[in-house]
């Protein structure tokens, strides 16, 4: 998609765009394939724990915030630029009889992804577009029981987002906008963004 997308603008030189180049935003999604996945493993784990007689419990996501900027070319239709996104969880480990709270575990995920949009509809009070992005996502985790002691880990693992409908409205420098998509920014996700 990313190829298609730059070939695209190759080869459409010839459209110029008379509006703000910069682009930068701020949104808030929910749905991230990091947490979903964490929850998940967090399942599996309790299921094991339920063995050993403990139960997981309580458990808390902040969802995704993210920060973008974009840079949009000579062909009005495509921007070019980059994501970075933060996103945790945690959860509390009881006993059994689930009164005991004997640990807890807390996730958190930092991710950076160079991204492209592409706009089916472009115009100064409404847009209609793609997104794609993809880069590395750093997570640190800790777990603490009383039982043990504490351990903490960090991977580094490839992330995504793919926004297959992102829509906009507002004035030609300041729009609200919602994305549609599935990847780290969310399954559903919105926010502000400001050109200039």
């Amino acid at each position: 998609m990313v190829v298609i997308a730059t070939l695209m603008a190759v080869t459409s030189v010839n459209a110029q765009s008379d509006g703000p180049r910069h682009e930068v935003g701020v949104s808030y999604g929910v749905g991230a394939s990091a947490i979903i996945d964490g929850l998940s493993n967090a399942f599996s784990n309790g299921l094991f724990d339920g063995i050993q007689g403990l139960k997981w419990k309580d458990s808390k996501e902040f969802g995704t915030l993210g920060i973008e900027y974009f840079y949009h070319l000579d062909n009005p239709r495509m921007a070019l630029g980059g994501v970075v996104t933060f996103a945790s969880y945690q959860e509390d480990v009881y006993e059994k009889d689930e009164t005991t709270k004997v640990g807890d575990r807390k996730r958190c995920y930092y991710t950076v992804m160079p991204a492209i949009k592409y706009y089916w509809v472009n115009n100064k009070q409404f847009g209609v577009y793609t997104k794609a992005a993809a880069g590395i996502m750093f997570m640190t985790s800790k777990d603490t029981t009383l039982k043990s002691e504490s351990s903490n880990d960090s991977q580094v693992e490839f992330m995504f987002q793919a926004s297959l409908l992102g829509l906009e409205a507002g004035s030609k420098n300041v729009r609200a906008f919602a994305e549609f998509g599935v990847g780290e920014q969310g399954i559903i996700l919105a926010g502000i963004r400001a050109r200039f």
